[in-house]
């Protein structure tokens, strides 16, 4: 008979998240010194790719070595919510006094608030009486793929159009995963 490998909370995919949760405070660091010096610049740059990366990675080995938990489960849609925040209020902050009409990042925060605040209050539930916990889904991982794309271009301005394309494009999908997750959700509710 063969013993079933123990999944501990204590592996890499785990730990790789929480780093990014604290890779937000020299971005944080770096968003505030763009103005002062042009070298803060360069080291968001790398702070934002080792966010992404570690993003891609935390799965890839939580797979690969057969840890996936419900902690990362967890942690891992908690690790980005920190890390997009920290950016959307940047740019919530940056954009205050822009030419635009109101304020674009505002709006996608409030958004994205009401979204979490459904998500997490069906996540907790699941959790509580149905002992399940839910994985991102595709189009979640597509809302987040494209939102990534659409601050970089905003916060680095390279391109406008691109940027209000992509932003459009976020929104959307923002929208319909949201309605899959919340599908998703009542379909383990109703087991």
């Amino acid at each position: 008979m063969i013993a079933k490998k123990e999944r501990t909370i204590y592996n890499l995919a785990n730990i790789l998240s929480i780093s990014r949760i604290f890779a937000t405070i020299p971005l944080i660091i770096c968003f505030e010194n763009f103005v002062n010096d042009e070298k803060y610049i360069y080291y968001s740059i790398f702070i934002i790719i080792y966010i992404i990366i570690s993003d891609i990675l935390d799965g890839y080995f939580a797979r690969l070595s057969d840890c996936v938990t419900d902690f990362g489960k967890i942690i891992d849609p908690i690790a980005d919510k920190v890390c997009f925040m920290v950016v959307l209020i940047y740019l919530i902050d940056k954009y205050y006094h822009s030419s635009y009409i109101i304020n674009i990042f505002l709006i996608f925060y409030i958004l994205l608030s009401i979204r979490d605040l459904i998500l997490i209050t069906l996540n907790i539930y699941n959790m509580i009486y149905k002992k399940h916990v839910s994985q991102a889904n595709n189009s979640g991982k597509l809302f987040i793929f494209l939102s990534s794309i659409m601050v970089v271009l905003f916060i680095y301005d390279i391109n406008e159009t691109m940027a209000l394309l992509f932003y459009a494009a976020s929104v959307i999908t923002m929208i319909f995963s949201t309605i899959l997750y919340i599908a998703e959700y009542k379909n383990v509710r109703n087991k």
